[in-house]
């Protein structure tokens, strides 16, 4: 039904009629709400539960936060001890092969 019709041009069988559909149409979209209510809360359990929380291995996480940082910037400086040469290598032109 697209439009209303014009009640004051239908007879009180049809208003009935026209009622008694509106019900039917209203109580089906009632359980199809309710279904699909359940299918939200149904994923949305799904989408909380994790290896953190739930008896999952990790490689199954589809989603994994990263690890934060205990450490907050600027608390100690990056890089090695000072005074210390390091043992890099040197970048030279001969290598082992």
């Amino acid at each position: 039904m697209e439009e209303l019709p014009d009640l004051d041009r239908l007879s009180h069988a049809d208003k009935d009629d026209l009622i008694r559909a509106l019900f039917a149409q209203v109580k089906a979209l009632t359980a199809q709400v309710e279904a699909l209510t359940a299918r939200v809360a149904d994923l949305e359990g799904r989408l909380a539960k994790n290896s953190c929380n739930y008896s999952k291995p990790p490689s199954s996480d589809w989603f994994r936060p990263k690890p934060k940082s205990q450490r907050k910037a600027g608390q100690k400086p990056t890089g090695g001890q000072k005074g210390h040469a390091g043992c890099a290598e040197e970048s030279g032109g001969s290598g082992s092969r």
